[in-house]
């Protein structure tokens, strides 16, 4: 049978580095999943709405200006 790519690459490591990477294998870490939850929608608001506050305050300079163009047509229909 053929080898994949990803084990003639673990090999590699391993001829190299004398490390196996299959090892690392088989831990969660940190996270437990019974804790781990979705976000509410109230999260997914409040962090984009902060997302983007912090984006358009990034650049802000008190000495410069801008300039606002209002115009606003009116259409009557008869």
């Amino acid at each position: 049978m053929a080898k994949s790519t990803a084990r003639k690459k673990r090999e590699k490591v391993l001829r190299e580095n004398g490390f196996d990477t299959t090892m690392r294998r088989g831990t969660w870490g940190t996270i437990v999943p019974i804790t781990k939850k979705t976000k509410t929608k109230q999260e997914r608001l409040t962090r984009k709405e902060k997302k983007y506050k912090q984006n358009h305050s990034s650049g802000y300079d008190e000495n410069g200006f801008y300039f606002w163009l209002f115009s606003k047509r009116l259409l009557f229909f008869q």
